[in-house]
């Protein structure tokens, strides 16, 4: 990437992927006045169901967007994840343990997701340009041109203030960039399955079965009455899907019973990595999603951390793209969203290596220890959260101001949807996060004298004001009179304290 003069881009960001990660990340910036262009070299919102599950996290995410509730009414309710080793039941984790009021999974096919996702982009006034592919970027002192080859063999060249790559991972926005993706594949194939089952499974649980072989079956519900089936380590395919017969052949090996499956929708083949990139940026080029850390499944892990990489950059690069705030903030993206991948890719490679053992002792010692694991509350509610993202807190940092205080929930974390008023209406913080902007939280009991304090004054052009309480029923939060909470556009808990410790505006 040579630096060339640049002047007058064509669009302030370019967003190269209209997958779950890309959609969410362009609705962001639309709905913050970001003239972006987003561009695709599919052909549409892909045609199989793909990546199947939301988590409470995302599903918070989507309603700070104003859309969770056009997901839920289309999506299957999955309040329960049950392991099994043997036909027997080791544990069954409660969704509803996690903190969040969407405590459930929700099963949603991928090609719904992005047709709700593209929707919501055209509503803002955007427009994916299909196949459109890009083949290279050189970078610039102000902005950074992308050349492209159209669905007829035409080159253009596209210049952005900023570009982010969430083109999956075989991203080619990354491989512009040179940047190592570290990690190795799993050693065999995985097969998925989108079927009808002969079988009474209960339709609010996802089901994993557990064999002494360390061959694995997994069954999530959907709508229809149809199940996803996923059989990881199925050999070595050479990208070949399955057939039914095979599907079939393999759930007979894996299930603790015969079960009939049939009327498939969906069969495919993939091989599984575990993946990080070297580097979240570089310069005005950004990667977000598949393109900067892929793993397996297993959790249903990807597209929520690809949605949720894309809600915390897009307030921010929406803030450094109109001038309203420097470009070291989006340094905070790499800073913040890299242990988060980093736990995610521990966290699915520990749930394959426990569903897949297969030497005697360890599989006498799992079936010990989880169920005994699966009865304690405390141990119930942190892998709720665990799995389901709400655990994710934010380290200090200029966007997270320490004072020093205690409260539930801490700086950096998420804040739970409480009721607060905005002025005389009653309202959630939720809705008025989906304003884009930060959001000031005064206790009731104080307003009075904190409206009045100068030391808010610079700040109301760029803040909502309500009143509530973020503690939500838990330990209080309020080091005295006069406290505030200063909330994030992403809903993280910023700083906390009397108005002179927030963060500089």
């Amino acid at each position: 990437m040579n630096a060339i003069p640049l002047t007058s881009p064509d669009c302030q960001v370019l967003v190269v992927g209209a997958g779950p990660t890309g959609l969410v990340l362009a609705a962001e910036l639309l709905a913050r006045g970001i003239r972006a262009r987003i561009i695709d070299k599919g052909d549409g919102a892909v045609l199989q169901s793909r990546a199947i599950g939301l988590h409470a996290r995302t599903l918070e995410v989507l309603d700070m967007m104003g859309l969770a509730e056009r997901f839920i009414e289309r999506g299957q309710v999955v309040h329960h994840l049950r392991f099994y080793s043997q036909g027997r039941c080791l544990a069954s984790l409660e969704f509803a343990r996690c903190g969040s009021r969407f405590g459930f999974l929700l099963d949603l096919p991928q090609d719904q997701t992005e047709r709700l996702l593209r929707a919501r982009v055209t509503e803002l006034g955007g427009i994916v340009e299909p196949r459109t592919e890009l083949t290279g970027l050189t970078a610039g002192r102000d902005a950074v041109t992308a050349t492209v080859r159209d669905h007829a063999g035409r080159a253009d060249t596209i210049t952005a203030g900023y570009v982010v790559g969430c083109d999956g991972a075989h991203s080619r926005v990354r491989s512009e960039l040179g940047l190592t993706f570290h990690g190795q594949p799993y050693p065999q194939d995985w097969l998925l399955a989108d079927v009808l089952l002969a079988w009474d499974l209960r339709e609010d649980a996802a089901h994993a079965f557990f064999r002494p072989d360390g061959l694995p079956v997994i069954f999530f519900p959907m709508r229809g009455h149809r199940w996803r089936l996923t059989l990881p380590f199925a050999g070595d395919r050479n990208g070949q899907a399955p057939t039914l017969e095979e599907i079939q052949q393999l759930t007979d090996q894996r299930a603790p019973r015969p079960v009939t499956v049939s009327d498939p929708a969906w069969l495919a083949n993939f091989h599984c990595h575990r993946r990080s990139a070297s580097a979240y940026r570089r310069g005005r080029v950004l990667l977000a999603g598949d393109a900067v850390h892929i793993h397996t499944p297993a959790g249903g892990q990807g597209m929520n951390t690809g949605i949720t990489d894309a809600h915390n950059l897009g307030w921010k690069l929406a803030l450094v793209a109109s001038g309203r705030a420097p470009d070291a903030l989006l340094d905070s993206y790499g800073t913040e969203r890299r242990p988060v991948a980093e736990a995610v890719l521990r966290l699915t490679h520990a749930l394959v290596q426990n569903g897949s053992m297969s030497h005697p002792v360890k599989r006498r010692v799992r079936d010990f220890v989880v169920p005994a694991l699966g009865r304690s509350p405390v141990i119930q509610r942190r892998a709720a959260r665990r799995l389901s993202h709400v655990y994710v807190a934010y380290p200090p940092g200029p966007l997270v101001r320490p004072d020093g205080t205690r409260g539930t929930p801490g700086l950096g974390q998420r804040v739970p949807d409480i009721a607060v008023r905005a002025g005389s209406r009653a309202t959630t913080l939720h809705r008025v996060l989906r304003g884009g902007r930060h959001v000031l939280v005064v206790p009731a009991a104080d307003a009075a004298g904190v409206l009045d304090d100068p030391a808010l004054r610079p700040y109301w052009t760029d803040l909502d004001v309500v009143t509530g309480d973020i503690s939500a029923g838990r330990r209080p939060y309020h080091p005295g009179t006069g406290s505030v909470a200063l909330v994030r556009p992403d809903g993280h808990l910023a700083a906390r304290g009397r108005p002179g410790h927030l963060p500089p505006r």
